[in-house]
C-alpha cells in the first residue's frame, strides 16, 4: 500500500501504535492503514470483539490508550509510599513521586507504615489501618479520603477472617462489599457512598466455610458480578469460588476447574476486559502456574507457565499484559511471559491486585470518596 505524493508509510503495528497510543489519537490514513492490517493479522479477532470498522477500530484503541496513560503503580513500604507511572514497553515502573498518606495509620512509635490495600475501583482505594482496623475509601492522587463508619464498634475489618471488594451499581452508586466472619457466623454488608451507610446482603454458607480454616480473597469486579475465591488452608483442602451479581444482589457458588491439590496452592483472578481469567500456583518446592478463562460458565485453559522455584514465586507481585501476552513480575522484573495468540491491544488490562508487595495497579482519577 503506498501513498503518492506524501511521506506516508505503512505504521508497524507492533511499534507505532505502541507510540502514538498514548497520545490517544489518530489521522484517518493512519486508522485506516492499521484497520487493513490488523483484520490480515487478526485472522478475524476483530469481528469477534465486535470491531468491525476502522470507526469502531479507532474509538477502541482511542479508548485504551487513553486508559492505559493514567495507569499508575502505587507502593506502600514500611517508611515510604509513591506513585509511579508505568512503561508499558519493559513492564516496570518507573521512577515515582513520593506521596503523604492523609489519615492516621503510623506504629506506635510512629516509625512504619500499617496500612493494608484491600480493594480499588475508578482510582478510589479502599484501604485498611492495620492497627485501629478502620476502613478508609481514599484516592492518593488527590489525596482526599473518608473514613467509614462502623457497622460494628469495636470489632471492624480483621485480615484473617474478613474480606472486601467495591463495585458500582445500576445507579452508578459506588458500594463496598464487606464479607465478616466471627465465632463460625457470617455477615455480609454493603456501604453506599451516596447514602454514606451500610445494610445487610443475606449469604448463608456452611459452618466450616466461616472458621479461620478457609482463607477469602478480596473481591474481583468483572463482567457484572463481584468473585471472591475461598481456600482451605491445608494440604489436599477444598477451593471455589463464590460469585455476587451486583443488580440482582445475589450470591452463588462456582466450581474451580481441576487444581493439582498435592501441595501449596495460590489462586489469584484478573478482570481481563469483561472475562474473568485466573492463575492457578501449586507445588512444593517448585511451582507450576496454569491460566485459566471462565467463558459461560465453563473453565478453559488457556495457558501454563514453567515450573519456577518456591523461593521466586514468593516474590511475586502481580500478573500484568500488554495484550497479546501475560507476564509474570517478581520485584517489579519480567520473570516469564505468555503468548495469549490475542489481540495485543484490546484484549485485555492490566491486573489489580498485588500477592506480597503493598501495592496496586490502578487507573488515576479525580474521583471523590464522597458525594
Amino acid at each position: 500500500m503506498s501513498s503518492s505524493g506524501s511521506n506516508f508509510r505503512i505504521p508497524n503495528i507492533h511499534t507505532d501504535l505502541a507510540d502514538a497510543i498514548g497520545a490517544g489519537c489518530f489521522v484517518a490514513h493512519e486508522v485506516a492503514t492499521m484497520w487493513e492490517f490488523s483484520k490480515r493479522e487478526s485472522v478475524g479477532g476483530l469481528q469477534s470483539l465486535g470491531i468491525d470498522s476502522p470507526e469502531k477500530f479507532h474509538e477502541r484503541i482511542t479508548i485504551y490508550g487513553i486508559q492505559q496513560k493514567h495507569m499508575k503503580v502505587l507502593i506502600i513500604e514500611l517508611q515510604t509510599s509513591s506513585i509511579h507511572p508505568i512503561n508499558f514497553e519493559t513492564h516496570a515502573y518507573e521512577p515515582g513521586t513520593s506521596i503523604t498518606i492523609p489519615f492516621f495509620h503510623l506504629s506506635d512509635d510512629n516509625r512504619f507504615n500499617l496500612v493494608s490495600i484491600l480493594s480499588h475501583l475508578n482510582g478510589l482505594l479502599c484501604v485498611c489501618n492495620r492497627v485501629t482496623s478502620d476502613l478508609f475509601l481514599w484516592n492518593p492522587v488527590t489525596t482526599s479520603f473518608k473514613c467509614l463508619i462502623h457497622p460494628y464498634s469495636n470489632d471492624f475489618y480483621k485480615g484473617t477472617l474478613d474480606a472486601v471488594g467495591m463495585y458500582t451499581d445500576t445507579h452508578d452508586d459506588l458500594k463496598v462489599m464487606y464479607i465478616r466472619r466471627r465465632d463460625a457466623t457470617l455477615a455480609v454488608n454493603v456501604y453506599s457512598r451516596s447514602d454514606e451507610s451500610w445494610r445487610n446482603i443475606p449469604l448463608t454458607l456452611h459452618a466450616d466455610y466461616l472458621t479461620t480454616r478457609f482463607c477469602w480473597s478480596s473481591g474481583t469486579l468483572c463482567g457484572g458480578n463481584l468473585y471472591f475465591t475461598v481456600s482451605e488452608t491445608v494440604v489436599g483442602g477444598i477451593h471455589f469460588m463464590i460469585s455476587f451479581d451486583v443488580n440482582t444482589e445475589e450470591f452463588e457458588m462456582f466450581d474451580l476447574p481441576p487444581i493439582p491439590n498435592h501441595g501449596i496452592v495460590f489462586i489469584s483472578l484478573v478482570n481481563a476486559q469483561d472475562e474473568l481469567v485466573m492463575f492457578a500456583a501449586s507445588g512444593h518446592r517448585a511451582m507450576k502456574i496454569d491460566m485459566w478463562i471462565l467463558t459461560e460458565g465453563t473453565w478453559y485453559q488457556l495457558n501454563s507457565f514453567p515450573e519456577i522455584q518456591l523461593d521466586l514465586w514468593c516474590s511475586i507481585t502481580h500478573y500484568v499484559t500488554n495484550g497479546m501476552k501475560w507476564f509474570m513480575i517478581a520485584k517489579f522484573q519480567k520473570i516469564f511471559e505468555i503468548d495469549t495468540g490475542l489481540m495485543w491491544f484490546d484484549r485485555f488490562y492490566p491486573v489489580t491486585s498485588f500477592q506480597c508487595e503493598n501495592g496496586a495497579l490502578f487507573t488515576e482519577t479525580l474521583v471523590s470518596p464522597s458525594i
